[in-house]
């Protein structure tokens, strides 16, 4: 049964105390060396498949060992620049750091859950930096037990009980993170508007990380936080098209004009996975006269091999060859000051007790 995210405390943090500010998520291979070791962890996480202990070991070796070729050529297929998931979480737990620093004393670390940094690396070295308490962000948007709570509970571990810690499990309606997403999504239909496309052969489509429908079926909250990501992003555009005097012609679209459209990615096995296909979506647009084609993750806060590869390679020949023309791919955060700085002070303001002399909310 899926557990209810009370289980994570979220006390009032010292705004005096130093604090080790961790950004976690899945991490990947930093070479072809760590490919299968990365696969290995990934698929004996019993948040991803619960089986019994004394398998779970074996079973995953066994994935590893078969998927590990693919994915090795899948890397290699792309620039150097496709592995900076590491890199640009870096980035971004540096750039928030300096946001909250001017108000608070803060230690920026990154710890991943299936490749180095490990949790086990990043806070003892935090610790014997000097920090006294914790702030827990995970980089996945929408929370799911497969993703946040794996990651929050690796990264707990590693924590000393004595240390307070305040987590952020999920930031899925963040504005500046909305407004992130509806931005490119907003500068390509305003320009197809403006050019007079015909709307009919026009599609917006946005589209998450897929997730084993079992998961849902045992109330797994990851769906509906997706659901109300998407629209409210979709309220976004609409809002500035309408502004823009493109309302009607936004109303016109094949899909995703009137309603936000979703589909997923990433699915692995035969197991059924939260639907549509983002490649059976394209496939079924582009026959129905879809010519102009705007996609937007949502799931991702940095470039990385599934938005690289899987969308602006993958993805873009199978529009291509079924006829779509213009293919146009939002980018996924990285280093989007808006959303940062939003962060921050999602951060600061939750995770922090008032200062000293601080005025009451009362007064």
């Amino acid at each position: 049964m899926i557990r209810s995210l009370q289980v994570y405390d979220r006390p009032k943090l010292d705004p005096q105390r130093p604090t080790g500010l961790i950004l976690c998520g899945m991490g990947g291979p930093d070479g072809p060396a760590a490919v299968e070791p990365f696969l290995r962890n990934l698929f004996r996480d019993p948040e991803i498949f619960p089986l019994p202990k004394l398998i779970a070991g074996l079973v995953g070796s066994w994935i590893a060992r078969r998927r590990a070729p693919k994915v090795r050529r899948d890397y290699a297929a792309m620039a150097d620049d496709a592995m900076t998931q590491l890199a640009a979480t870096k980035l971004q737990v540096e750039h928030l750091a300096a946001l909250i620093t001017a108000t608070h004393p803060i230690m920026p670390g990154v710890a991943m859950r299936y490749w180095h940094p490990f949790p086990t690396e990043t806070i003892p070295q935090l610790v014997t930096e000097g920090a006294q308490q914790f702030v827990i962000v995970p980089m996945y948007p929408q929370f799911s037990w497969a993703t946040n709570g794996s990651t929050i509970d690796f990264v707990l571990e590693s924590i000393p009980v004595e240390f307070p810690v305040h987590i952020i499990a999920d930031w899925h309606l963040l504005p500046g993170y909305l407004a992130a997403l509806a931005r490119p999504v907003i500068q390509t239909l305003t320009k197809w508007a403006g050019e007079q496309r015909d709307p009919r052969e026009t599609a917006l489509v946005y589209v998450a990380h897929s997730l084993p429908e079992s998961f849902v079926n045992k109330g797994d909250p990851y769906e509906d936080r997706t659901h109300d990501t998407v629209e409210a992003v979709q309220n976004l555009v609409t809002e500035a098209l309408a502004a823009a005097g493109h309302k009607k012609w936004l109303t016109e679209l094949l899909c995703g004009g009137t309603t936000a459209h979703l589909a997923y990615q990433s699915k692995v096995g035969p197991i059924a996975w939260l639907g549509p296909q983002a490649k059976d979506e394209t496939k079924r647009l582009a026959d129905l006269g879809v010519r102009n084609f705007c996609l937007q993750p949502v799931s991702f806060t940095c470039e990385h091999i599934e938005t690289r590869l899987e969308l602006d390679v993958e993805l873009r020949k199978i529009a291509s060859t079924a006829g779509i023309t213009d293919f146009q791919r939002g980018a996924a955060l990285n280093q989007d000051e808006g959303w940062l700085r939003e962060l921050a002070n999602l951060v600061t303001s939750t995770a922090f007790a008032q200062k000293v002399g601080a005025p009451s909310e009362s007064t």
